[in-house]
């Protein structure tokens, strides 16, 4: 008897955990991280690009290369779009000056904890960087296109450069 009421328990745990979910409100505008990801990831206009990248709990970057022109002002809006929590998984995008060295900025920044990653001694190797963010959160920074050249970029939380956390901004000459 004792085996029959735990194999009903099971079932009925399982059949409430298959069961459909409540349908959303499809008036909310809200406009979500995920949405917000989802839109088309470069895009200039009079002069200004925007870039849109997400990080994701399997530590990659949803965009791993772009090009801007020199002198564009730069917009990037970054996203993290996992569900682990920021001690855990954290994200940010760190864009480095041209000729730094990505893997010595990333085991630096592994350092850096009280500063979000992000190691005072070596911010002249820093062009612009996001926030540290958590699931769901966005942030938006700007920047001017430097010199023509490539320019790694990186999250710095721990290890997830090493993971593959990383891309690369090509910077070719104004016209």
């Amino acid at each position: 008897m004792k085996f029959e009421s735990a194999l009903l328990c099971v079932f009925s745990l399982l059949i409430a955990g298959c069961s459909p979910k409540p349908a959303e409100d499809p008036s909310a505008a809200k406009l979500t991280a995920v949405e917000s990801a989802t839109l088309s990831p470069v895009e200039t206009v009079d002069g200004v690009t925007t870039v849109r990248i997400a990080g994701t709990d399997r530590m990659q970057f949803t965009l791993k290369e772009f090009t801007v022109r020199s002198g564009d002002t730069v917009r990037i809006v970054f996203t993290n779009t996992g569900r682990m929590p920021v001690i855990a998984m954290g994200h940010n995008v760190v864009f480095l000056n041209k000729g730094v060295d990505a893997n010595a900025y990333a085991g630096k920044s592994a350092l850096a904890r009280d500063t979000d990653f992000i190691p005072e001694s070596e911010a002249a190797s820093v062009l612009a960087y996001t926030k540290l963010l958590g699931p769901d959160e966005i942030d938006t920074i700007e920047f001017i296109a430097p010199a023509p050249g490539d320019y790694a970029y990186i999250c710095s939380f721990p290890a997830h450069c090493f993971a593959g956390m990383r891309g690369l901004m090509t910077v070719i000459a104004a016209e």
